[in-house]
């Protein structure tokens, strides 16, 4: 655990349009601070279902095996999957116990199976600290903080530690606060980098009801949830964030 971040150790009880990414590309770890990355468009997109639907269209023993495998839920998403021919949806669990995640396949049969592959975490290593971001309506014009039109392409500036995600996963992690940006990157800057990328969101312009950013690595896993409000006299540069991130060791993993 890096102690500069004081994660809390977790605490029982609850804390307190949509898209997915890809996997990272593989980096070298370079023991640099996080990167504080540019902010990119976080589009909504209509026309498809929401995470309640896309939970309902797996199997049971698809979901069974995704509890079992996380442990008490934390939070979740499931969506569209659109790298799938029937959109079959593919579903993230964040537990207690793991980060568990079942994908859309075809078998050898050529049959529609779900693989699932895992994240289990090292026990007692769980932590999670509350990040709230509330910046004045000019405060992004005052600070000279790029707005969501800012290209996130290229490596990171800065000297920040480059841990080989896209560009479109970087712009998205930039739209978070830059407290939340380190809290999710620091773990993978000096150890192997990050394996799988995740995100989802879910609701309106001026407010995102659902949003998950994760990073998973053969040694930790990070993820922020929470929601995003833009309120009236306010844009996506000065957003209110209410974020909750999570970290723990990997002891384990299962699949790819």
């Amino acid at each position: 655990m890096d102690s500069s971040f004081s994660l809390d150790p977790w605490r029982p009880g609850p804390p307190a349009v949509r898209r997915s990414g890809p996997p990272a590309r593989p980096a070298a770890p370079s023991g640099r601070a996080p990167a504080v990355h540019r902010a990119g468009e976080m589009g909504l997109e209509g026309g498809h279902k929401l995470r309640d639907a896309c939970w309902g269209m797996l199997g049971e023993r698809t979901r069974a095996r995704l509890a079992e495998l996380a442990g008490p839920t934390l939070d979740w998403y499931a969506a569209e999957d659109s790298a799938d021919p029937g959109r079959r949806p593919k579903a993230l669990v964040l537990g207690q116990d793991g980060l568990a995640v079942a994908e859309p396949r075809l078998s050898t049969e050529h049959r529609p199976v779900y693989v699932i592959s895992a994240f289990q975490f090292a026990p007692g290593s769980l932590r999670h600290v509350r990040v709230g971001h509330r910046p004045g309506p000019m405060d992004a014009a005052r600070t000279g903080g790029p707005g969501p039109g800012a290209s996130p392409a290229g490596p990171p500036s800065g000297g920040g530690a480059d841990l080989g995600l896209t560009a479109q996963a970087r712009g998205v992690l930039g739209n978070l606060p830059p407290r939340a940006q380190e809290l999710l990157q620091a773990p993978f800057t000096s150890g192997s980098p990050p394996l799988r990328c995740d995100w989802h969101y879910e609701g309106f312009e001026h407010h995102l009801k659902v949003f998950l950013f994760c990073l998973a690595g053969a040694h930790h896993v990070t993820v922020a949830t929470g929601s995003r409000i833009v309120p009236a006299g306010h844009s996506a540069e000065s957003a209110h964030w209410d974020l909750t991130c999570y970290r723990a060791a990997v002891r384990r993993r299962i699949g790819r």
